[in-house]
């Protein structure tokens, strides 16, 4: 009885729904601030991680879920903007951007073709997402991010 027990849980068990993973793909990034300078292309799955590299050597590994870690350093939302970004942005700015996402939660955004725009002139920051392509520029803070999916 035991052994039809087990093997009931082994054969449901096999058939249990299975989150599937993000896709992944692949990317040509620059990404500048005054603190933080790298350019590379690599690998994408929105909203979790980005590899980059340079002549097969590896270049960046950022890994976004509670924390912040590159190159296997994680530390908080908050010091990764204070020391990468800008204190003055949202805790969320990087996920968003990686994710393809509307930035500081959906403020002056308009439809373009093929994706949207957002711009904050007072702030000196115009973010677009169109047809697999980021642009994120920060004219004031000197920051830049750019992503473009490079067709595989």
């Amino acid at each position: 009885m035991r052994w039809l027990i087990v093997l009931l849980i082994v054969i449901l068990g096999g058939c249990a729904h299975k989150p599937q993973p993000l896709p992944v793909r692949p990317v040509a990034v620059v990404f500048k601030s005054p603190s933080f300078k790298v350019a590379g292309s690599g690998f994408l799955q929105k909203g979790r991680r980005l590899q980059l590299y340079s002549a097969s050597t590896p270049l960046l590994d950022l890994r976004l879920g509670k924390r912040v870690c590159i190159n296997s350093r994680c530390t908080s939302y908050k010091l990764f903007n204070k020391k990468i970004l800008s204190s003055s942005y949202p805790l969320a700015l990087i996920k968003n951007i990686l994710s393809f996402q509307p930035i500081f939660d959906g403020q002056n955004k308009t439809s373009i073709i093929g994706g949207f725009k957002q711009r904050f002139d007072n702030l000196g920051i115009i973010y677009k997402v169109y047809r697999g392509s980021l642009l994120f520029k920060d004219t004031k803070r000197h920051i830049l991010i750019k992503i473009k999916e490079i067709d595989g």
